[in-house]
């Protein structure tokens, strides 16, 4: 490696020939306004500072290059490494400048035209700087140089070419600058750093370390360079041209995936990586553990090999994302439904997955059922608020997971042998033991799980759109909105004063906690959303029983009184039931019977053990705030917060003997059932991080 200090007049030869190739798999102009400001400012900050006895030195930063031999014979030319970025607008600034003193500077002008043009050469040797094919750049800077106006392109270089022309503009207008002297500055005052490479270096690692000065690069770009450093230049012309430009055409960095904000190709060449290693990398080391695998192929024949099943993925990655472009219609309805979900966690999975259903190891109907069991296990957890972290863990795994449970221990996989029913059955036996929620966790969760806010209507949209569909199973058809469906909340998501008297002198409270639980939610078109407002439940029954969805028109057609928190509970009880018919357990189902609890004796919160005197459910909720009070007090604020069951005053309540004052002086409601008793501890406790296995009641057997 030989490393220089060179001016910029250098870099262009001193006006004779030199031609910077760059490799294919550098990424697009990408600088934006911020850079080229930055670049404009430091050019007129040298130029207040040069004089024609001194002449001031500012480095721009390095290029990085391998010497690639000659063009046309006698034309030195450069692969350029790292430093296209600022080579480029470099570029473009002396462009612009040339452009404006054409008609008042010719000879400055000409001497401009000398650091941009190899002018005796033919085809794209005669252009000292070339940049990629990529979004239209080479097409765009060509046609600047040349004078032209540059076609309708994705190109950043025209944006970057008028911004500097028009500051340059203003600039000459004003008389800040004079052309002669601002010539200087450009070729003379401007340096960077020739850091020269010899062909046997590794110069995928130096560049790794070089990339100060510019736009930082995505894992994505790293990786693009890494390619094209590590096969020879005859080479590379294949590589991108039949597997690279097809990835990125396919998977764009502008993209991003689901909620990370991670370009589409990152995200995917991290997805990837995961199903080679079974671990998900953070994004921060995506490109590190991408040498690290790549690495592994000394041969060229076995590098391209790797590089085209990365494009085989690739293909099978935009399904994924954009699942019509997936010929078979039930396959694109499941990955529809998946995506609805959020499940980009899965996907190093279900890339493996897609890969063994093209190569035909998984028929069609075996894969789509295999994207049903998968939404069952997501849906599942959604319900129930589960955390999805896990699922970063768990997912890389799945795969293999999947195949040590098969029967045959997987040798049927290995071997190519078709053994689908037990991959559909393995694939069940693993997630029921991947925290997979049981039938009564889902009824509890669909009581009291605040499922509602604006980033997941369109899951609650899925979930009763297929209870609904669910509804006319076995009819021959369903029914569905004739328009875009909202969330239509039955209590609804402000409360008049004929709403608070319907629920009674506890209407806060009820509001508080399920105002956004299933039970209370509905779907319906914008038109009747609107209709039904803010109506009391009287006329809202009565508009519901009408509607044509089975969900609205089968359950409002019942005698329901008033909408409290009662009847918010039956409603949840009922959806519970069909969701748990529509996704039902994995494995044999298991039936929803009703609980009967018995008499509470005795208690346990985090290792210490309490009496219930009473053996009342009552005493439950009550011996569990007065814990609080005593061993928690600073944390009493938090459970007034967490659960609306609290007052000072029981003053002007129609029922205030159910309510109890606690040793603390405040009063706390404590009329309710068994089940709602349970629900309350568990949040109260939950509010101040103690989980269930931390605390248990013990019962008596209830009686037949």
């Amino acid at each position: 490696m030989r490393a220089d200090s060179l001016k910029i007049s250098k870099i262009f030869s001193g006006g004779g020939d030199i031609h910077y190739v760059l490799p294919h798999f550098q990424r697009q102009y990408s600088w934006d306004r911020i850079n080229w400001q930055t670049l404009l400012n430091d050019t007129l900050a040298i130029y207040e500072e040069c004089q024609d006895e001194k002449e001031p030195e500012h480095f721009l930063g390095s290029l990085v290059v391998i010497n690639d031999g000659t063009r046309s014979g006698v034309i030195p030319a450069f692969t350029l490494v790292d430093g296209q970025q600022r080579l480029t607008t470099i570029s473009l600034l002396l462009c612009a400048f040339r452009d404006l003193i054409c008609e008042t500077d010719a000879r400055t002008a000409r001497g401009v035209q000398k650091l941009l043009m190899n002018e005796d050469a033919d085809g794209d040797v005669r252009f000292k700087v070339l940049p990629t094919n990529k979004y239209g750049d080479r097409q765009a800077y060509i046609s600047i140089l040349l004078g032209e106006k540059p076609e309708e392109t994705e190109s950043r270089i025209p944006i970057a070419y008028d911004y500097l022309r028009k500051e340059l503009t203003k600039n000459l207008v004003d008389g800040n600058i004079k052309p002669q002297k601002f010539f200087i500055v450009l070729s003379s005052c401007f340096q960077v750093v020739f850091v020269e490479l010899n062909k046997d270096e590794s110069p995928y690692k130096i560049f790794e370390s070089l990339n100060a000065k510019g736009k930082p690069l995505s894992q994505a770009d790293l990786v693009r360079n890494y390619i094209a450093m590590k096969l020879p230049t005859a080479k590379q012309e294949k590589v991108f041209t039949e597997h690279w430009e097809k990835i990125e055409n396919l998977l764009q960095e502008r993209r991003t995936v689901g909620k990370s904000r991670i370009g589409e190709l990152t995200a995917f060449i991290r997805h990837y990586l995961a199903t080679q290693s079974r671990f998900l990398c953070s994004e921060e080391h995506i490109y590190a553990r991408f040498r690290d695998r790549y690495e592994e192929f000394r041969d060229d024949a076995k590098f391209i090999e790797e590089i085209s099943l990365l494009r085989r993925f690739a293909e099978y990655y935009n399904k994924l994302l954009r699942p019509e472009n997936e010929k078979n219609l039930q396959i694109r309805e499941a990955l529809t439904r998946l995506n609805t979900l959020e499940i980009q966690t899965a996907y190093p999975f279900l890339l493996m997955a897609y890969d063994a259903y093209v190569n035909g190891w998984l028929k069609p109907n075996d894969f789509k059922e295999t994207l049903e069991v998968l939404e069952n296990y997501v849906v599942r957890r959604y319900v129930c608020r589960e955390a999805s972290n896990y699922l970063n863990k768990m997912f890389p795994t799945l795969w293999r997971d999947v195949i040590d449970e098969m029967d045959d221990g997987g040798l049927g996989y290995e071997m190519g042998i078709t053994n689908a029913l037990s991959f559909k059955e393995a694939l069940k036996r693993a997630l029921v033991s991947k925290s997979y929620p049981p039938d009564r966790k889902i009824q509890q969760a669909i009581q009291t799980s605040s499922l509602y806010d604006n980033r997941n209507q369109e899951k609650i949209f899925l979930i009763l759109e297929t209870i609904n569909r669910h509804l006319s199973k076995g009819s021959g058809g369903y029914t569905v909105l004739s328009g875009k469906p909202t969330i239509e909340h039955l209590m609804p998501q402000t409360l008049n004063e004929t709403w608070k008297v319907e629920l009674g002198e506890n209407f806060e409270r009820i509001y508080q906690d399920y105002r956004h639980t299933l039970g209370n939610l509905t779907l319906v078109t914008q038109e009747w959303n609107s209709a039904l407002s803010n109506s009391p439940f009287s006329i809202k029954k009565q508009i519901l029983a009408k509607h044509e969805l089975r969900l609205n028109k089968d359950y409002f057609s019942r005698s329901i009184d008033e909408w409290d928190e009662n009847a918010i509970l039956k409603r949840a009880d009922f959806l519970a039931e069909k969701f748990l018919e529509t996704w039902s357990a994995l494995g044999e189902a298991t039936p929803i019977t009703p609980i009967v609890y018995g008499k509470p004796i005795s208690m346990s919160i985090c290792g210490e053990k309490l009496d219930i005197p009473n053996q009342t459910w009552r005493q439950v909720r009550v011996i569990t705030l007065e814990w609080i009070i005593k061993n928690r007090p600073q944390d009493f604020g938090k459970v007034r917060q967490a659960v609306g069951i609290f007052d000072d005053s029981v003053e002007g309540k129609n029922y205030p003997n159910h309510w109890y004052q606690l040793s603390n002086g405040i009063w706390v409601y404590h009329s309710s059932s068994a089940k709602q008793h349970l629900i309350y501890c568990r949040r109260i406790l939950a509010a101040i991080g103690i989980s269930e296995s931390e605390w248990s009641i013990g019962e008596l057997e209830a009686s037949a």
